[in-house]
């Protein structure tokens, strides 16, 4: 079905697609009283990873800025979520003057002791050792260059050479902490929302994530500098590792070569920022 029929079985009006989507995307539509809501779809979405309502009910009940799910269900095959709109627009990049909000806001994430999909250390070193289905995928990085296989093996190395790492398991993870999931509005953090690939693990990570989206080299150091603070060095490697496989492998099935250049310099520099090896 398309997002308009969609919708139109669910009673609201859709206006338009919501930018940065990169799977089937997010839609705003307006419900029958005239406020706005999110309508999500989630056919083909890799980061629809099943992530429990729970997690984010347990933030919400700590004053965390999640939106709340008004009706889900599937629809002729596609699963659909309604969401509270949320106010603000995306990041889109960090700065040093939201770096202390930032860290307010992963606090609210760490220890709240729910259950997340297994064992979180294992999750990460396996998603970049055998890689994962629809990302941090290996084949485009074996098959494009010698730079992008030496990255590959590059990577490996780090990650297993954080077996035996310990840390926390009982925050929430967002999993796809990026500046288009951070809503703004003036000084203030509004919301953070796609909350799909969910779980818990180490709030550090999302820090990570950030900080590999972030392009003033300052400000990234300040993001992983507040993220070294929480875990341990080379669980900071790991998860550094982790995202230049998910950046590199999706710029090369989805992007051409100039961003593929852009994301293995990205990348080698935020390594270098880790101290990984």
């Amino acid at each position: 079905m398309e997002p308009g029929e969609i919708a139109v079985a669910m009673g609201v009006e859709l206006v338009g697609r919501l930018p940065h989507g990169e799977g089937t995307g997010a839609y705003e539509v307006r419900r029958a009283d005239g406020t706005s809501a999110v309508l999500k779809l989630f056919t083909g979405d890799v980061f629809d990873l099943g992530a429990s309502t729970v997690l984010t009910d347990a933030l919400r009940e700590r004053g965390y800025p999640v939106p709340a799910i008004d009706a889900a269900g599937v629809l002729d095959g596609v699963r659909y979520e309604i969401q509270e709109r949320m106010p603000g627009t995306p990041l889109e990049q960090a700065t040093s003057e939201r770096v202390g909000p930032l860290r307010e806001l992963i606090n609210l994430q760490r220890d709240v002791g729910l259950p997340g999909r297994g064992p979180w250390v294992d999750e990460m070193i396996a998603s970049v050792i055998n890689g994962c289905t629809g990302y941090c995928e290996h084949a485009a990085m074996i098959d494009h260059s010698d730079e992008t296989r030496a990255m590959l093996e590059r990577l490996r190395r780090i990650a297993g050479a954080a077996r035996g790492v310990a840390v926390s398991e009982a925050d929430v993870v967002h999993y796809d902490f990026s500046p288009y999931n951070v809503l703004v509005a003036g000084d203030r953090i509004t919301g953070v929302v796609d909350w799909d690939g969910a779980t818990s693990g180490d709030a550090a990570f999302d820090l990570v994530t950030l900080a590999a989206f972030t392009y003033d080299d300052a400000v990234r150091d300040e993001l992983l500098a507040v993220a070294a603070t929480l875990t341990d060095p080379r669980a900071l490697a790991l998860y550094a590792a982790h995202m230049v496989l998910r950046l590199v492998d999706w710029s090369l099935r989805n992007h051409g070569d100039a961003e593929v250049a852009w994301f293995m310099g990205i990348g080698t520099d935020l390594l270098a920022a880790v101290g990984a090896g």
